[in-house]
């Protein structure tokens, strides 16, 4: 009994800890996809000013600028191509983890799977929402949010993403791996054919 109720213990855990992953994820996309356009705002204003220093007694100043500030203006131009690779990555991530996961859990969990779903899905309706009022502005942030627009989509588009994510990975949990001790199709199956 007591082994029972471990089994189904790390089985609630297994469910709960995807979910606080998927939910980091969509803040992290969130808050990558907003400090990205800074960056690349601040890069483009600071760079040109060092750049034009000029000379400084025997030290030329703009040749040095251009090396250190050129360089970070380089790297902050590639910022949201980095960011949708890395906001990609944590999301097929998060996929591979659930697919190596050995332990099915127990059918009862499906209850507690499709309201933290639901959950995940509401609080990336509520970040969606959020990035959507920012890239509507007309200010610096959101010309920079319009100029990253895979990042952009993959934020608004959050709630479907995290939809199809859960509801494909719901699938492969709760049905895609019966063992013995579970049952499942293959074991009704190998039953009946005995029976025969």
């Amino acid at each position: 009994m007591k082994l029972k109720f471990n089994k189904n213990k790390k089985g609630v855990m297994g469910i709960i800890l995807f979910f606080l992953v998927l939910f980091t994820i969509a803040i992290i996309g969130f808050a990558i996809a907003l400090v990205v356009p800074i960056i690349t705002y601040v890069s483009g204003e600071i760079t040109p000013v060092m750049e034009g220093l000029g000379m400084a007694g025997n030290t030329n100043l703009s040749e040095a600028s251009e090396y250190s500030f050129g360089t970070a203006d380089k790297v902050a131009n590639m910022l949201p191509i980095l960011s949708i690779l890395a906001y990609v990555s944590m999301l097929v991530f998060s996929i591979v983890i659930v697919v190596s996961y050995r332990y099915n859990p127990n059918p009862v969990f499906l209850g507690v799977y499709f309201m933290l779903a639901l959950l995940l899905i509401f609080g990336c309706i509520i970040l969606s929402n959020m990035y959507e009022d920012i890239y509507e502005g007309n200010d610096f942030l959101g010309e920079g949010l319009k100029e990253n627009q895979a990042m952009s989509y993959l934020i608004i588009y959050s709630p479907l993403i995290m939809g199809v994510i859960t509801f494909i990975t719901g699938i492969y949990m709760f049905a895609g791996k019966q063992t013995e001790s579970q049952g499942g199709f293959d074991i009704w199956l190998k039953k009946n054919l005995n029976q025969q």
